[in-house]
């Protein structure tokens, strides 16, 4: 019997660390600045919504020649699996080279924690030279 009791609480332990934040949602990003100069795009983001989870598993920025961009386009991680932000916002930004000229690309932010992938609302950046 007490075996039975011991079983059950490591039972119910292991639920409650392994569903995560599932019961939450998903966090909300926006991109707050980006600058274009020589090839180079330096795109900052901000974390406004963290959805009830701290725990972020990635995060990072996309782009693309076409809206929306998304992770089978080209992207850069810019936090590393395991990373615990807090309830509030948390900004990020990455600085990465755009191979063409005289076109636009698009761009957005990334989240991933427990319960999901979310992205940012896409920003078009021309690179007029």
């Amino acid at each position: 019997m007490k075996q039975l009791k011991r079983l059950t609480a490591l039972c119910f332990c292991a639920v409650a660390l392994l569903s995560g934040c599932t019961k939450f949602g998903t966090a909300v990003s926006e991109i707050t600045a980006t600058e274009y100069e020589n090839k180079m795009l330096t795109v900052t983001a901000m974390v406004t919504d963290n959805g009830g989870c701290d725990y972020y598993m990635e995060q990072g920025f996309c782009y693309s020649l076409f809206c929306p961009p998304n992770l089978n386009d080209i992207y850069t991680t810019e936090v590393n699996v395991g990373h615990t932000i807090p309830a509030d916002s948390t900004v990020f930004s990455a600085t990465f080279t755009l191979p063409m000229v005289d076109t636009a690309y698009y761009v957005c932010a990334y989240v991933k924690n427990s319960a999901g992938l979310s992205y940012s609302p896409p920003v078009r950046v021309p690179t007029d030279n």
